[in-house]
């Protein structure tokens, strides 16, 4: 039963979902011409809604709607940061939250933007980003899968006919004042992977109480942590959704916020400046680049390139700042190489591959500078309370966050040199809550469920080896043949964490042709750089299906993926975690 609390005098009963209810307020649901039209009058009757517990298939204490809002029209704009924003039709947008067991918990907040009068019968659920805490409530690009690989030119999924919803999984965005939630058990589970259950129930019964019925189909994206949860939607829930597309999913979500943190101890005596990540990615380059037949500064032979970042070591009489020192060294190995962990962690996992070698280390947006190093050196000890420090690594924040909160549980723990083995039993509870490494997707694929990864080369934080191991671990618990019936891993080269470079790719229109139509994906789509101004593309590459690479055939425009062939590389078709 839903809490009484949750009613006012001006709620409206859920029966508004019923097939009588809904054709006394607006008629039986038009779908001769392939759109579902509103049952109800208008969207403001959606306000004040009550979704019994009943309706959710995991425990809470129901949900209620808060406000029910026809947003207008928005014609093209440019935002803040210069991006050109595609037009988004007038919507019915819908907001409220899920209520915990616990009192002490923290809601679900959600959102759910309802088409007027051109559904197309399905339903869209996007996964965040980063540490979460942002509700998903616009309709766009970005909001409707975080960073979608779609094209920056292709319509958003809420122009293409689709209702689109997702949450703040279940917690506030980190902050000074907003970190304490990782003391409640009911939120981790919720932030792991319940609150992706109980959005989409809450959400299908809104979807009744406007419609009238509910989605044919049901498909999930998420990119980064997003990309986490896409996949814990696979494994955890296989009856709830037709399709999914995972964009970078950070797989190993423990195991990397360990890594990060021995990457964030190691920066501490060897940080690396802008001049030592330009000497890296030059020296990448120059090994490398030319591997796949083109110097463009993309390396399309991505798991070859060594690390011999040794070279680079000063020697005596070299000048400053054109070497490393024997410090610096040992942090670009600290992120590169791969280690065994000192502990086993979900599903067996023992291993962590490291980032790699991308050739894009000093590329701009969520590159060396960004994401794993920053640009100013982590501090020890580090501050207590939050404990997330500007300049410093985006993906370093997470690490000492991880430590501090959800594992430690001191305010004040500093996090540098951190010993895994004294807090194994906690890691290893956490690990099987959030780590989406479970190989056993057999009641996804039995029930007909389409699984498409997109996980770009020079990915320098959420490590393409991931996704590959996984995919290898798959093969490896369901077989080659039926694998390959349902799940796709493609890797555009060049392409960066966020779809940055050549990574946009329209995986959505790939993922309706597969589950609607039958149609298997192609083994080389082609993957775009549309600038972000305007949408001009800038280059396009084939989205080999791995383990295949594109090679340049020596003689095309080397701006356009028709210049380049996926050689295969059938060695590496069984890497897998360990």
């Amino acid at each position: 039963m839903v809490h009484s609390s949750f009613y006012s005098s001006a709620a409206v009963c859920l029966a508004l979902a019923t097939p009588a209810a809904a054709q006394t307020a607006g008629g039986t649901p038009n779908l001769s011409d392939g759109k579902v039209k509103m049952a109800i009058q208008s969207c403001e009757q959606l306000a004040g809604i009550a979704i019994p517990a009943a309706r959710i298939g995991l425990p809470t204490r129901g949900a209620v709607v808060a406000t029910a809002e026809r947003a207008a029209e928005v014609a093209p704009y440019r935002d803040a940061e210069g991006e050109h924003l595609l037009p988004t039709p007038a919507r019915c947008l819908v907001q409220g939250r899920i209520e915990p067991v616990d009192p002490g918990a923290t809601p679900i907040q959600f959102a759910v933007n309802l088409p007027l009068g051109n559904w197309n019968g399905r339903a869209l659920q996007s996964g965040g980003g980063g540490m979460g805490g942002a509700v998903i409530t616009a309709p766009g690009n970005k909001a409707s899968g975080r960073f979608d690989p779609n094209p920056v030119n292709v319509p958003y999924p809420i122009t293409q006919g689709y209702v689109t919803f997702g949450s703040d999984q279940g917690h506030p965005r980190p902050g000074p004042t907003s970190f304490g939630f990782t003391r409640s058990d009911e939120v981790l589970r919720n932030w792991a992977y319940e609150e992706i259950k109980k959005t989409k129930d809450t959400a299908m019964a809104i979807v009744e109480a406007a419609y009238g019925r509910r989605p044919t189909h049901v498909f999930f994206s998420g990119e980064s942590a997003g990309g986490r949860e896409a996949l814990r939607a696979a494994q955890k829930f296989p009856q709830d959704y037709d399709g999914v597309i995972a964009t970078s999913p950070v797989t190993s979500w423990y195991p990397i916020n360990l890594f990060l943190n021995e990457l964030r101890t190691a920066l501490v005596d060897g940080f690396l400046d802008a001049k030592a990540i330009k000497l890296v990615a030059d020296r990448t380059r120059a090994s490398c680049d030319a591997a796949d037949g083109l110097r463009d500064g993309v390396i399309a032979k991505y798991l070859e390139c060594p690390n011999d970042v040794a070279q680079l070591q000063c020697k005596p009489g070299d000048a400053p700042g054109t070497c490393l020192t024997p410090a610096q060294v040992a942090s670009v190995n600290a992120l590169r190489e791969p280690r065994r962990l000192p502990i086993t962690f979900a599903h067996g996992v023992t291993t962590f591959p490291g980032t790699g070698v991308t050739g894009d280390e000093d590329g701009t947006g969520w590159q060396w500078a960004f994401y794993p190093v920053g640009t100013e050196v982590p501090s020890r000890p580090l501050p207590p309370g939050y404990g997330f420090e500007p300049r410093r690594g985006a993906a370093l924040n997470f690490a000492s966050f991880a430590v501090r909160h959800a594992i430690v549980g001191k305010d004040d723990f500093d996090p540098y040199g951190f010993d895994v083995r004294p807090h194994a039993q906690r890691i290893q509870y956490l690990s099987n809550l959030f780590d989406a490494s479970d190989p056993d997707l057999s009641a996804f694929a039995a029930r007909g469920g389409k699984l498409i990864i997109v996980h770009p080369s020079a990915d320098n934080v959420a490590p393409l080896a991931m996704s590959a191991e996984y995919l290898g671990s798959v093969r490896e618990k369901l077989g080659d043949a039926a694998t390959d019936r349902f799940m796709r891993l493609y890797v555009p080269a060049g392409g960066s964490h966020n779809v940055g470079g050549t990574g946009q790719m329209n995986a959505l229109a790939m993922l309706e042709d597969w589950v609607l139509k039958d149609h298997v994906p192609p083994d080389a789509p082609v993957a775009e750089d549309r600038s972000i101004e305007d949408a001009r593309l800038l280059k396009s590459m084939p989205a080999c299906r791995f383990p295949a690479w594109p090679r340049y055939n020596g003689s095309g425009d080397p701006k356009l993926a028709a210049s380049f062939d996926c050689v295969p590389r059938p060695q590496l078709l069984h890497m897998r975690q360990q």
